[in-house]
């Protein structure tokens, strides 16, 4: 196609907004092959692509060295964006990336280094960002290979020593272990630090204080944080008012408590935290008054957030325990029931008034948990909502048994059931017959089982024909489906 000829397509528009347009068409993981394929279309785009420092920005060692040095000469004095992926084979080490990178360090925008396979030194690596400013570094990415589980004991000094650039935007340390206290981070948009043992709870304060504009927040295995105990005025209230996604896992549990304790959200959309409980008195130590102004959020930070009952779900599975509630996602490993109805007695005194209108939904998995105990919340919670799943050891039917009789599930609504034998269903008919009769008999207007039941959910296998009609011949008017 002759694409010179005529100024009335595409080529009629102006020269900057028709690189723009070819910019978008070029991956950053394959900038070589498209912009190869793009200066075959004409003789003009040839000229363009050649000329216009825009297109070689992207600096990765997939195409080998004659390649990088091209575009970092070609990129002329445009800010560039440096990618180290991690993949079997690539055309560079990491350290020849940088040499041949480093001497534009005053151009980097960008920087994302994934440890390769084969040991490298990161001091000798990062020589360049070790010894000089960037000073319109917006981005910072540096991580351990994900096969590597040690962290280097030597501590690495960035910027020679200097504060990073205010220009600095974005942090991601995975194992590296940086001297944070230099840096005087400030002004960032999202901070991500795992097992990254050179972070204080007091920097990790000031970092946060200097950052009113952070967006999001990931703390995982940084054994450098501790509860702070001393210095009241380190840890008064920080505002935090456009951070969105807050992840924290596996850090000490009084750091835990003290930063979720300090931190104000009021606009968060999701809150992520892990750990293993099984050891601590989680009323006194992790989950406090102190830290439920958490489960509070406006109406318009989450986008979905319905003004309407909120359900609390609890999952179980195993010694594991997911509490889910209005954008909070508590993923625990727990000693057993006990535990988990301390975290929801929190949950309730800390929803106050709010917490008779947020239903329970009980999800119970593979687990040798109680149902009924697990049922037994803390008022006014009240579970509306139970999912059970066969149990290989056969406990489906005793435990609802127990269940439905012992009183807890009084104002159960919604019965959800995954089966996988048959024997489980027969199990399942003969207990609701024995708990609620026939709608014809005496006996319904005395059952012991609840009365609020409205549907009941059939799921697994197999899918069994008649159990349906059967099972709506025990219950009456009540709604049941296989899902």
């Amino acid at each position: 196609m002759d694409m010179d000829a005529g100024r009335n397509g595409i080529n009629g528009l102006p020269m900057e907004l028709l690189c723009n347009i070819l910019w978008l068409a070029i991956s950053p993981s394959n900038t070589r092959r498209d912009l190869c394929r793009l200066s075959l279309v004409c003789r003009l785009w040839w000229g363009w692509i050649e000329s216009s420092a825009l297109f070689w920005t992207y600096i990765s060692p997939e195409d080998g060295p004659t390649y990088v040095r091209r575009a970092l000469e070609k990129s002329k004095d445009a800010p560039i964006d440096i990618r180290y992926p991690r993949h079997e084979s690539l055309g560079m080490t990491l350290e020849a990336l940088l040499v041949e990178a480093g001497p534009h360090i005053a151009r980097w925008r960008s920087l994302s280094a994934l440890q390769p396979l084969e040991p490298v030194s990161w001091k000798s690596a990062f020589t360049a960002l070790t010894t000089t400013p960037a000073p319109i570094l917006k981005t910072l990415k540096l991580k351990l290979s994900d096969q590597s589980r040690s962290t280097s004991q030597d501590t690495i000094i960035l910027f020679g020593g200097a504060p990073a650039s205010p220009s600095l935007e974005n942090l991601y340390l995975n194992q590296i272990p940086v001297a944070i206290g230099p840096l005087r981070l400030s002004g960032l948009m999202s901070l991500n630090l795992k097992r990254v043992v050179t972070i204080s709870t007091l920097e990790l304060f000031e970092i946060l204080r200097a950052s009113p504009g952070l967006e999001t927040l990931r703390l995982e295995e940084n054994t450098g944080l501790a509860a702070v105990e001393s210095r009241p005025s380190a840890v008064e209230p920080i505002e935090l008012p456009k951070l969105r996604s807050l992840t924290v896992q596996l850090i000490d549990h009084g750091a835990a408590n003290c930063l979720h304790s300090t931190i104000r959200i009021p606009n968060r959309r999701h809150i992520f935290f892990h750990d293993n409980i099984r050891s601590i008195n989680v009323r006194s130590v992790l989950f406090t008054p102190s830290i439920s102004h958490l489960l509070h959020v406006q109406p318009t930070a989450i986008p979905a957030l319905d003004p309407g009952p909120w359900n609390i779900k609890v999952v179980v599975e195993y010694n594991d325990c997911r509490i889910e509630f209005r954008g909070v996602n508590l993923s625990l490993n727990v000693t057993g029931e006990d535990q988990i109805q301390d975290i929801l007695g929190w949950l309730a005194e800390g929803l106050g008034s709010e917490a008779p209108g947020c239903p329970v939904h009980l999800i119970h998995g593979w687990s040798i948990m109680d149902i009924a105990r697990l049922a037994a919340v803390p008022a006014p919670l009240v579970v509306r909502h139970l999912s059970v799943t066969e149990s290989p050891m056969g406990l489906l039917s005793r435990q609802l048994e127990s269940t439905f009789s012992g009183g807890p599930l009084a104002k159960l609504e919604s019965l959800s059931v995954v089966f996988y034998t048959e024997e489980s269903q027969r199990c399942l008919i003969a207990l609701l017959q024995s708990g609620y009769g026939t709608p014809s008999s005496a006996s319904r207007t005395e059952t012991r089982f609840p009365t609020s039941l409205r549907s009941v959910e059939l799921r697994g296998q197999p899918i069994t024909e008649g159990l349906v009609d059967e099972i709506k011949g025990i219950l009456g008017e009540v709604n049941v489906f296989w899902a």
